[in-house]
C-alpha cells in the first residue's frame, strides 16, 4: 500500500506494508508461489524420472546396486524402516531417480579421482630407505642401569583354624548395630 504525504512543500511516496496483515498475506503469496512453482519441477521430474533412471544405470550401475544392497540391510535390521523407505521410494519414484542419478554421477566423480590421485602414490613394492640410530634418555641412562622391583616373599598359607580364630576375633571386635524395627521386612 502506498502513502503519498506532503508537508512543509516536500512531497514524499513510501511504502507501508501494513504490519501483521501485511506479512500475512506476502506470506500466503509466497507459499502459494512455492507451491506452484515445486508443482511444476516435480511434473518436470516425473517425466525425466525414467531417462534419469536409465542414465544411472549407463553412468555407473554400481550405484543403483549399492542402493538396493542398503535397502536389503536394512530390511534386515529393521523391516519397517525398511519397507517404509520402499515405499517412499514407489510414492517418490521421480526423487529417488534423481538421488540415484546424482549418487552415480558421485560415484563416477569418485572413481575418476582415485584413478588420477592414485598413479601418483608409489606402488606398494617399494621400500623407503632409513637408518637404524640407537636412542638413549635424555639422562644418559643405559639398559644395565634399569631399576628392577625387589622380589616380594610369597604368602604362606594359613591353616583353617588359624583363619576361623582369627574371624571370631574380627566378629567381637566389631561393634553390635543397633536393633532396626525394619529388619524383620528384609529377613531372607
Amino acid at each position: 500500500m502506498f502513502v503519498y504525504t506532503s508537508g512543509r512543500g516536500y512531497r514524499s511516496a513510501r511504502f507501508n506494508s501494513g504490519g501483521g496483515i501485511g506479512c500475512l498475506i506476502f506470506g500466503i503469496i509466497g507459499m502459494v508461489a512455492a507451491f506452484f512453482i515445486l508443482k511444476g519441477l516435480f511434473k518436470l521430474l516425473y517425466w525425466a524420472a525414467p531417462v534419469l533412471f536409465v542414465l544411472a544405470l549407463v553412468i555407473n550401475w554400481r550405484a543403483v546396486v549399492d542402493t538396493l544392497k542398503n535397502w536389503l540391510k536394512t530390511m534386515e535390521s529393521n523391516p519397517l524402516g525398511g519397507l517404509l523407505t520402499a515405499a517412499l521410494a514407489v510414492l517418490l519414484f521421480p526423487v529417488f531417480a534423481l538421488y540415484l542419478f546424482l549418487k552415480s554421477l558421485g560415484y563416477n566423480k569418485i572413481q575418476q579421482m582415485q584413478r588420477e590421485f592414485g598413479s601418483q602414490q608409489s606402488p606398494a613394492d617399494e621400500f623407503t630407505e632409513f637408518e637404524e640410530i640407537e636412542s638413549t634418555p635424555k639422562g644418559g641412562a643405559r639398559p644395565e642401569d634399569t631399576w628392577e622391583p625387589p622380589v616380594l616373599p610369597e604368602k604362606e598359607a594359613e591353616s583353617p583354624e588359624k583363619a576361623k580364630a582369627k574371624k571370631q576375633k574380627t566378629d567381637e571386635e566389631r561393634p553390635q548395630k543397633p536393633e532396626n524395627p525394619y529388619d524383620e521386612f528384609f529377613q531372607n
